[in-house]
Formats: C-alpha cells, sequence, structure tokens
C-alpha cells in the first residue's frame, strides 16, 4: 500500500505520454478566431520579427499554447501537419497574434491574425482563442515555434520547439508517403548460399531497391549491386546469393525515390559463432590477430587447452566493440587457443590445432639404457625445462630437489637435456615452455623407452581392459574343464561292477 501513491502518479504519466503520442487523423487545418470575432489575416513582415517594444506588459499575454502533429488526409493520401492554437488576452492596445514556424531546411512558415483593436472592437478585454492554419511538417523534423503580439511586446514573446514523430511512429508509418517502407519475407536455402525474397505493401507506383548490406551501427553497407524492381513485378520471389551467413549480414529495400527510408531484416543475426573465424596469425611479427567482420561487444582472451572442455586464461583479457584485437609474441601451440566471451555465451577456437604451426619441438630419445630430452627449433628462442613426476591423477608434480634449467637454442638448431639412468624407475616427463615470448604454453613429454607402463596410464588401462577379461575366461574354461574330468571319473566307477557282471555272465 506505501507503494500505490508511486504507482498512481506512473500510471497517470504513462497515460499522459500516450495521448501526448496519439496522431490525430483528419482533423480541420482551417484558421479560426472565437466565435463572434472577425479574426482577419494579414501578410507577415519579417521586419517586424526584429524590432520589438520593451513597454511594460504581462508575460502572459499569451498561453495555453497547443502544439500538436496531425493527419490530413484526401482518399488515400496522408500529410503531416502541425496544428498550433492559444489563447491571447486582447487588454492595451494589442490588436493581434503573429505565429512563425522554423525548422533547418525548410522555409518558414509565418502567419498574421488581427481581431480589431483594443477599445474599439467586441475584442476590449476579452481572451481571444485564436487557431492558425496548419504548418506542412516532415516525419523527425524538428520545429521552432514563435508566437507574438501585434503590435510586437519583447516580454510577451513565446517559444518552444517541436519535435514531430519520426515514421517508426505506429501512427504514421503506414499513412505517409515518406514513411512507407514496404514488408520483406525471406526463406534461407543454405546449400545453395540464397536468400529468396518476397516484398509486400510497398508503394504501387514506384520501383523498388533490394540488395544484400553489412550493417555496422547505423550505416549498412552494400554487398554487390542491389536489384530494382519494377512495380508490377513485386509480387514474384527474388533470389539474393550470399558469401558468408554473417550476423550483420541483412536483406535491406527501400522505394526507388529520393530520401526514401529503408529497411533492414537480418536473417542470420543471431549467428555469432561465424565471427570467431576470422583469426589470422603473422609468424615475421609473432601476432595473433582477429578482426571481426561484424559490430559485436566481446571480451577476447588466450587460453591453454587442457584436453578437456576447460580451457585456463593466459595473459590479459581484450574487450572489444568491432575493433581489431591483437595478440603480440605469441608462440604458436596446437593448445593454445582464444576465447570469446559475449553476453549469449563463451566459444573457444584453436587455431593452430590443425596442421603443422609449432616453431619448435620437444622429444625424448634413449640409447644404452641412457634417456635424454632433445630440442629442436626453427626460430631462436629461449626455454624453461624440468623435470617432474607424473602422478595418478595425470598432473606432473617437480621432483624434489629439481631446479628448473633456462636454455638457449639457435634457429635451425638444436639442444640436449640429459636424464639420469633412473629416470624409469619413477613416472619421470619434462615440461618445456618457450620463456621469450608473452604468450605461450607449457608442452610435457614423458614418452620414455622404458619396459613399465607407468608414462602411459591410458595405455596401462587398456591392457587391463583387455587382460582382465581374457583372465576371467580362461579361469572359467579351467574351471569347465576340471569338473568335467571329475564328473567323467565318477561315471567310470560306477559302471565298473556293472560292466564285469555282464563279463562273466557271458562267459558262462
Amino acid at each position: 500500500m506505501k507503494n500505490l501513491p508511486l504507482l498512481l502518479l506512473l500510471l497517470i504519466l504513462q497515460n499522459h505520454k500516450i495521448h501526448m503520442d496519439r496522431i490525430e487523423r483528419n482533423q480541420d487545418c482551417a484558421w479560426s478566431c472565437s466565435e463572434g470575432l472577425q479574426c482577419k489575416p494579414r501578410a507577415y513582415s519579417p521586419l517586424s520579427a526584429f524590432n520589438c517594444r520593451n513597454q511594460p506588459v504581462s508575460s502572459t499575454v499569451v498561453n495555453n499554447v497547443m502544439l500538436s502533429t496531425v493527419l490530413a488526409c484526401e482518399g488515400r493520401k496522408c500529410s503531416l501537419q502541425l496544428k498550433i492554437g492559444t489563447s491571447v488576452n486582447a487588454t492595451g492596445d494589442i490588436r493581434g497574434v503573429s505565429v512563425c514556424a522554423d525548422s533547418a531546411g525548410m522555409i518558414g512558415h509565418c502567419q498574421i491574425y488581427t481581431f480589431g483593436h483594443v477599445g474599439k472592437g467586441k475584442a476590449t478585454g476579452k481572451q481571444v482563442d485564436v487557431k492558425f492554419k496548419c504548418v506542412p511538417v516532415r516525419p523527425g523534423q524538428l520545429v521552432f515555434v514563435t508566437l507574438k503580439t501585434i503590435p510586437n511586446y519583447c516580454k510577451a514573446t513565446w517559444t518552444q520547439r517541436h519535435l514531430v514523430p519520426e515514421c517508426s511512429h505506429e501512427g504514421i508509418r503506414d499513412e505517409i508517403a515518406e514513411c512507407i517502407t514496404g514488408k520483406l519475407a525471406y526463406t534461407v536455402d543454405k546449400a545453395r548460399n540464397a536468400l529468396t525474397v518476397k516484398v509486400t505493401d510497398a508503394p504501387e507506383d514506384t520501383d523498388y531497391n533490394l540488395r544484400l548490406c553489412h550493417k555496422r551501427n547505423v550505416i549498412c553497407a552494400g554487398e554487390g549491386a542491389h536489384r530494382k524492381i519494377k512495380p508490377q513485378h513485386l509480387q514474384s520471389n527474388i533470389t539474393l546469393h550470399y558469401s558468408k551467413p554473417l550476423p550483420c549480414l541483412c536483406i535491406e529495400g527501400w522505394p526507388a525515390r529520393v530520401d526514401a527510408r529503408r529497411i533492414q531484416v537480418c536473417p542470420f543475426k543471431n549467428n555469432l559463432e561465424e565471427l570467431w573465424s576470422g583469426i589470422t596469425y603473422d609468424f615475421n611479427k609473432e601476432e595473433l590477430i582477429w578482426e571481426p567482420q561484424c559490430p559485436v561487444k566481446v571480451s577476447v582472451s588466450l587460453c591453454h587447452a587442457d584436453g578437456g572442455k576447460s580451457c585456463q586464461d593466459i595473459g590479459n583479457v581484450f574487450h572489444s566493440e568491432g575493433q581489431k584485437v591483437i595478440f603480440s609474441s605469441v608462440d604458436p601451440h596446437p593448445t593454445l587457443c582464444t576465447k570469446f566471451t559475449t553476453e549469449v555465451g563463451t566459444w573457444i577456437k584453436c587455431p593452430f590445432a590443425k596442421g603443422n604451426f609449432s616453431v619448435w619441438t620437444a622429444k625424448m630419445t634413449s640409447k644404452d639404457g641412457q634417456q635424454w630430452a632433445e630440442i629442436s627449433t626453427w626460430v631462436k628462442a629461449s626455454f624453461s625445462v624440468s623435470v617432474c613426476e607424473m602422478n595418478p591423477s595425470s598432473q606432473c608434480k617437480r621432483i624434489e630437489g629439481n631446479k628448473f634449467q633456462n636454455l638457449s637454442v639457435d634457429k635451425m638448431k638444436h639442444t640436449v637435456f640429459n636424464l639420469s639412468k633412473s629416470a624409469c624407475e619413477v613416472c619421470v616427463c619434462i615440461q618445456v615452455q618457450r620463456v621469450d615470448v608473452r604468450f605461450s604454453v607449457p608442452v610435457l613429454q614423458c614418452d620414455l623407452q622404458c619396459s613399465n607402463w607407468c608414462h602411459d596410464p591410458e595405455r596401462s588401462q587398456d591392457i587391463e581392459k583387455i587382460l582382465l577379461p581374457a583372465l576371467i575366461f580362461l579361469t572359467v574354461i579351467l574351471a569347465a574343464v576340471l569338473f568335467g574330468r571329475m564328473t567323467i571319473k565318477d561315471v567310470d566307477k560306477k559302471r565298473t561292477p556293472w560292466t564285469k557282471l555282464t563279463c562273466l555272465r557271458m562267459n558262462q
């Protein structure tokens, strides 16, 4: 109940807004004065705008000014008009009122109406209601309205600006010729990369333009030439071909006349994943570059894919609203990925996952029981190398007492990192990472040439999966054989006396 007054106030304001936004239709736009008065229109002199009298006069001479946009229609053709009305306190020697409506790009419309001299007419001491002849306006026009008394008293001047509703206003968008854009319906053929478009509710007396464009904020830049459709062919289907289904790819249509309003529909507006494919890498500058093909608000970062669904962030996050993002000093590797995050969701793209992009390799080698790691590089680089032990949770834990080693390797060279002969007694791996760049990922090498399987837990698990059922199967077979042999012996023991007795009888 405490919020009831606030709710009532909001309701009143909302109703007031609705009333102010309503467009009146077929209103009388002729001029008139209060009943019983003979108002006369007069020619307007622009010089009167510069001269005014400074005599004391009440500032409320002009009041109750009403400005409203109305639709003036003749048959099916309608136009926008500015309706102006006011009340004037006809006291002293005030004998008329003037109004001017000015706007950038239009010729000023000025009107003067007189209703007699005070003291010599019926207007003496009265409030005179004046309705001026409507002024033609255009959608979205900002009009400055000025009211003055005759004679022109400086302190009695009234000025206000009025914004004519845009074509998007539901009361005029289908009524005013310059607001009618037509409607676009479409179907998508993904196999042919084609859009089939049909235009409806378009102006009947003019050609119609249709094209594909890439929308960037307000401007929609055209993609290819536009199609011009004759009025008699507007019922036909039009096919437009596209290269990529980008979210900012739109179908744009407009009547073929000067300054015609345009309509756009974007069939792939939710297809954000197409934006994350524009990643390039410059090997000379070691730069990873992402340039969006559409304006989009997104956070971009590099991350290290661990083989699962997660990707651990590396370095800072860049925020873009359609600008190019550049990561400098990047070491290309299959597990180095780019993470894109928007309000809708997160996408991870690994540009180096396919193809041989790595500029260095690390491998394990053995001979005569000696194990060592060999690092080769196609660029001059520095590496951090450490020895660690692989535990059952598939994480590499640094061996106690082992220190990290930093190695510098020249271009097209290789270096060797020796391991102890006891490396096969534990699950030993080496972890190698470039340290001369800003963005790099650690690489594990655990393929020692050992007889045990500790370095390949997955392979060990696979062997267990094969051996365990085999052992169970063999056990069952052996048990069946033993059981069968025992059964045969029991049968032989039972049949022996009967067999002997049969033989004796036959001998007799």
